[in-house]
């Protein structure tokens, strides 16, 4: 394993590939419906009805699908991330969802 490049390129493929959403542009739509975010990987939609918790941080908002804090939220929700217009998006985002 010594002095090989590929294991080089194979680990900074690697962290390349953890911390995409910050290296790849993404963008997000919300409407009446729910909310799509769009990037380099495809399309991802959840419908507000499918929003059962809201997870805000100082980057962004976790939208959940379950009630309650679960570790597999990050796996199954949709992650939104904010630009300069953090309490525009929570107010839209709580005007639609229980949360």
């Amino acid at each position: 394993m010594g002095n090989n490049p590929w294991w080089g390129m194979i680990g900074i493929a690697v962290l390349f590939l953890s911390g995409w959403t910050y290296f790849l542009p993404s963008r997000f739509r919300m409407d009446s419906e729910g909310v799509q975010k769009k990037s380099p990987f495809g399309n991802e939609i959840k419908k507000w009805s499918q929003v059962k918790s809201i997870v805000p941080d100082k980057y962004g908002v976790l939208l959940s699908p379950f009630p309650q804090p679960t570790r597999l939220a990050k796996f199954r929700g949709l992650s939104v991330q904010f630009s300069s217009n953090r309490e525009e998006v929570l107010e839209f985002i709580r005007e639609h969802t229980s949360g």
